[in-house]
């Protein structure tokens, strides 16, 4: 039912937000390229102020979100939609309507496929049917401000006029019912624009202000603290630490170069480190934001994606992990937050110790009053106090313990029920434990639920809260635990155990006590070293009190400038750190040599890219860097596949899929996990591709394969994303799956070099590349030139090379009723059978007017057979020239195969082929089919007549003869292209 919305927190700015400008666009705004084509400039290269410089942002914003609505609203049919299950009561403020809206809920088998999931951020469409097109009149837009809880039906919608078809009655009397209709989420331009108009809490130009400068010098060394800093650094004793992480000389450059720039306290600085794929940035930054982590620097590390946030945070917990002094005492100085589902953080299981919404979950049970840690520790204090008062107690307890009784009857007698006490009490005093035995039952769940309150506490706290000196007396009391194994051990040790828990209790006294989760995360936030989260995320820092001094971007040239800006206006930031490729940034510090990349992977982006400028490290030269986790030289460590049959389909949104390129990524992911097992080996696989349909695709194929599988001393993974979701990462085998075939005209975003270069260089060891030659060469000079460079070193190769892959994607095509790419001379179908196989133009027709499948695959089957050289040995023959012409039924509804065995010239030579003449259904033109094949075999010569009889076996199969080319009269294959059959000649 739909409810007040006073009790939900309205919008209380005057001041125009994103929303507002959506509000006022009518669908014919929203479809007009031209709206802000006057307005949008070039963004120029100097600003005279800050204020200038946002604003310069604010028109290609609201261009890029009218873009971006108006292919929503193109594709809406397909939108996900959800029902209202009641007219939505709405509630006039100053800007709009508020509506409590209350969804169709999920059955018990869930949500139904396609159904909306509301965001907080959600734009949607509120309509009174579902919509096949929109104009003004058939919805409201709207914008989810509010979801009570995640799982929640009840959202809150603003809205700036009434919904659609307020007040009317439904069919069944009831109130009308609505519908909401996902466009798009605006949570990131909402962020932007708020940056951009300076409405975040705790604005801080200062940065920016110093980046915009004219006459900016960059991030030279203060004057006045370059000799002071420096002796400052050797004194924080991180040279050994970063030593032993085995950097290389630009690298411990770049690091030593940031460390410098923050001690400084006179100046605002932005250093830049930049190098080429695989030459160790992640490596590097995970290195500096240890020895930050070390200076106690409160460091917010932001990434354009929410994988490469996940990517470099995995390293530097790693490097924690190593350096940790008191077990995990150490990690609650680390959060990383953002949405787990959009995250996919379920792949990174070491996260979960730093990421914020699981913290969340385990301080608020570990800090409950009722169930958290002090109770458990108050718990196990009585119990070794005073066991003999625990004992008797728990004795006591069960001695008033009656049982239940489940009767019809509306009354028991007194002594009834005083009956049914005295065995009840009688048995609870027969099965009561020894003392002895009950102590140390007790004493060991109450350890259990200890133990693991206090390694959480530790582990979740952070250390400007708990002192290093409290965490090792909580590490004491575990370490007393593992010694105890029975009550009696534990009588021995009982003075020392008492003594710690009563006085880690006392120290504990002043923690925090929280009302909501919500507290919690302010709380974790507030006292973090380390913060991890995505540019537009970091919005959510603007509203707490942090102590942000030095803000680390990764991957920056991938960051839309508009929106570093958000991480940019934190209060109290001094230092930037701005990560990425030589492609796109300038550079202070530079790494030269790449470890990453076999060199038969790098060679083509090392030039094509790099102008030869990048050396190969001693590992990836080393002979034992080279992997072959397939046989066959397609599975090299560096191979393009052609794959020229397939479809290109649009999925939700207009993204692109082609199943044939999935099929055959989940069978080489398939032998993958074979090999895997087979051998014990270590393998991670990424699967990149430049559409979010395509990874869909892939994702539901592989199903139970993605994330990780671990069996038999194996460890395999497979992570398959986006091109942009790759940024940052690597894998030991990356699969390029470029969604081409004939039809398509282009491989969209894979087009742009920044892009392929980013696909090209996730790889260590193999690199394989999916797709169709001919879209890629005319698709962009890139791809043109990585095609050719394949062929020229050896490294393109047919999928038909490897004949069960072909049979693969055989199937799939026969199962996705894609029988045009099949039926074709050279396609998979036939390009390695016995016999070359010709369609005549009729029978294509006849085949194209099947509509049932099963029937298609009957036919397919057929055609397999004949092809492969199997034959009928008492097939239905035609009453004249049964040499030649041949009619096999397909199936037992009266269809019919035409064909013959005809000859033709091929490479200097004469072979016979097989001639497919048509499909037809009953006898009624079989007979008229048949006379017109005759007649034109009689224009044949007596040669060729007879070469068409001749046969040839291997085994049972019968193969096609083969002659030397020889001088004729007859130009034969001019003959056989003309001779074709029309139905309108036979009608």
């Amino acid at each position: 039912m739909a409810t007040s919305s006073s009790s939900w927190r309205q919008r209380e700015t005057n001041d125009q937000e994103l929303i507002d400008v959506v509000f006022s666009w009518s669908v014919k705004n929203v479809f007009n390229q031209n709206l802000y084509k006057e307005q949008v400039m070039k963004i120029p290269e100097k600003f005279p102020s800050t204020a200038a410089y946002t604003k310069s942002f604010i028109k290609p914003l609201l261009e890029e979100t009218r873009y971006e609505l108006t292919s929503k609203m193109n594709s809406i049919c397909s939108a996900p939609t959800r029902g209202i299950i009641s007219e939505p009561t709405d509630f006039k403020i100053s800007k709009g309507y508020m509506y409590s809206v209350s969804l169709e809920r999920k059955n018990s088998s869930g949500y139904k496929k396609g159904s909306y999931q509301p965001k907080v951020g959600d734009l949607i469409a509120l309509t009174s049917e579902k919509l096949s097109y929109i104009n003004d009149d058939n919805h409201v837009i709207g914008y989810v401000q509010k979801v009570k809880d995640d799982d929640s039906d009840t959202i809150q919608v603003l809205s700036s006029k009434p919904t659609v078809g307020h007040g009317k009655e439904s069919n069944n009397g009831g109130k009308f019912v609505l519908f909401v209709v996902h466009l798009m989420n605006m949570t990131t331009s909402t962020h932007i624009w708020q940056a951009l108009h300076s409405k975040l809490n705790g604005k801080n130009m200062k940065i920016i202000n110093k980046v915009i400068q004219s006459d900016s010098k960059g991030s030279e060394r203060c004057s006045l603290c370059c000799i002071e800093s420096t002796k400052k650094s050797d004194s924080l004793n991180l040279q050994d630490s970063i030593s032993a992480l085995d950097l290389n000389t630009y690298q411990q450059t770049a690091v030593w170069s940031c460390i410098t720039a923050r001690e400084c306290r006179h100046q605002e600085s932005v250093n830049l480190i930049w190098g080429p794929p695989g030459t160790g940035k992640t490596k590097t930054v995970g290195c500096l934001l240890l020895a930050l982590w070390k200076m106690k620097c409160c460091t917010l590390t932001c990434a354009p994606t929410n994988n490469a946030v996940l990517e470099v945070a995995a390293r530097l917990v790693s490097h924690v992990r190593d350096s940790l002094e008191y077990d995990t005492y150490g990690f609650g100085d680390i959060v990383l937050f953002g949405n787990r589902e959009r995250m996919k953080i379920d792949g990174f299981q070491q996260l979960n110790q730093v990421f914020l919404e699981h913290r969340i979950s385990v301080l608020a049970c570990c800090l409950s009053p009722t169930s958290g840690w002090r109770k458990n520790a108050d718990t196990m204090i009585r119990l070794l106090r005073n066991p003999e008062d625990k004992y008797r107690e728990a004795i006591n307890q069960e001695k008033f313990e009656i049982r239940s009784f489940e009767s019809r009857s509306t009354w028991r007698t007194t002594s009834v029920i005083l009956r049914e006490m005295v065995p009840l009490n009688t048995k609870s005093k027969e099965n009561a434990l020894p003392f002895g035995d009950f102590i140390t039952k007790r004493f060991n769940e109450d350890k259990e639920k200890l133990t693991t309150s206090v390694i959480n506490l530790y582990t979740h706290m952070p250390t400007s809260v708990m002192t290093s000196q409290l965490a090792k007396k909580l590490i004491n009391i575990i370490s007393l635990f593992q010694s105890i194994e029975s009550w009696p051990e534990c009588k021995v040790m009982r003075k020392e155990l008492l003594q710690v828990l009563e006085e880690v209790l006392r120290e504990t006294v002043s923690f925090p006590k929280f009302t909501d989760d919500q507290e919690i995360g302010k709380f974790c936030l507030i006292n973090a070293r380390l913060i991890f989260c995505t540019a537009s995320s970091s919005s959510r820092l603007h509203t707490l009190e942090t102590n942000v001094e030095l803000l680390l971007i990764d991957e920056a040239a991938q960051l839309r400038e508009c929106e570093s800006v958000i991480p940019l206006q934190l209060s109290g930031l001094r230092d930037v750190i701005l990560v990425g490729d030589e492609k796109q940034l300038p550079a202070t510090v530079q790494s030269k040599v790449q470890y990453r990349m076999h060199w038969k992977i790098s060679l083509f982006p090392n030039e094509t890219f790099y102008g030869n400028r990048i050396e190969n490290g001693p590992n990836v030269r080393d002979i034992s860097y080279e992997k072959m986790f397939l046989e066959g030289d397609m599975f090299g460590s560096y191979s393009f596949i052609n794959l020229s049959q397939g479809k290109v389909e649009f999925g939700h949104n207009k993204s692109r899929k082609n199943m044939a390129e999935v099929a055959l990524i989940a069978e080489l992911v398939k032998r993958l996990h074979e090999v895997c097992v087979a051998k014990k080996q270590n393998i991670s696989v990424g699967c990149i591709t430049p559409y979010t349909a395509q990874v869909v695709a892939i994702e539901g194929k592989l199903k139970d394969m993605i994330y990780q599988t671990r069996e038999d001393g194996c460890d395999f993974s497979v992570n398959v994303r986006t091109v942009d979701g790759f940024q940052g990462c690597e894998e030991d085998l990356i699969i390029i799956s470029t969604v081409t075939a004939k039809g398509s005209d282009s491989i969209g975003f894979l087009s742009t070099s920044q892009r392929a270069n980013v696909a090209l260089t996730r790889a260590r060891h193999c690199l394989w590349i999916l797709g169709n030659e001919d879209i890629l060469k005319h698709s962009s000079p890139i791809w043109r030139q990585l095609v050719d460079d394949a062929k020229k070193r050896s490294c393109f190769h047919e999928i038909h090379e490897d004949k069960s892959l072909a049979l693969v994607i055989t199937n799939t095509l026969v199962e996705l009723d894609q029988f045009d790419g099949l039926l074709d001379m050279n396609s998979l179908l036939f390009k390695e059978a016995n016999w070359h196989v010709i369609f005549d133009d009729d029978f294509l027709k006849s085949m194209g007017d099947i509509e049932n499948l099963e029937t298609k695959k009957e036919v397919h089957s057929l055609l397999m057979r004949l092809s492969g050289g199997q034959r009928y040995y008492r097939p239905e023959k035609a009453s004249k020239d049964p040499a030649l012409i041949k009619t096999y039924g397909v199936n037992s509804k009266g269809l019919t195969l035409v064909w013959s065995i005809d000859i033709m010239e091929e490479h200097m030579q004469t072979v016979q082929v097989l001639k497919i003449w048509d499909l037809l259904q009953g006898t009624f033109k079989l007979r008229d089919v048949i006379q017109r094949i005759y007649m034109l075999h009689q224009e044949y010569s007596d040669e060729t007549m007879n070469r068409c009889q001749e046969k040839d076996y291997d085994g049972n199969l019968e193969i096609p003869k083969i002659w030397s080319k020889v001088d004729e009269n007859e130009n034969l294959s001019s003959r056989l292209s003309a001779m074709s059959l029309t139905k309108e000649e036979l009608s």
